[in-house]
């Protein structure tokens, strides 16, 4: 697994803690934008059932259904790369 921030591997033994920080670039390993859970388009920006809306996505938190994964994080930069690419794309034709 890699750190968002940093690009850096990240080693997890057991399960990342609320604590820990990436070792590259001391950034909070457990934030939402580390988290396989992380949408922009879900409801709450997560694709668990969450209570209510954590506001700063990339400072620790407390959430219990915290997954260490960047599949969320990764389809939501492929879709802006895509939407940036036919943007640009129809730009052209006018």
């Amino acid at each position: 697994m890699k750190c968002v921030f940093c690009q850096k591997d990240v080693k997890v033994v057991d399960r990342v803690g609320v604590r820990d920080d990436c070792e590259s670039c001391s950034r909070p390993l457990h934030c939402c934008l580390q988290c396989k859970f992380y949408d922009r388009s879900a409801f709450h920006e997560c694709r668990e059932r969450v209570e209510y809306r954590v506001e700063d996505k990339d400072r620790a938190n407390y959430c219990d259904l915290f997954s260490f994964g960047r599949d969320a994080v990764e389809k939501v930069a492929d879709k802006e790369k895509i939407k940036a690419d036919m943007d640009k794309l129809f730009k052209s034709k006018s």
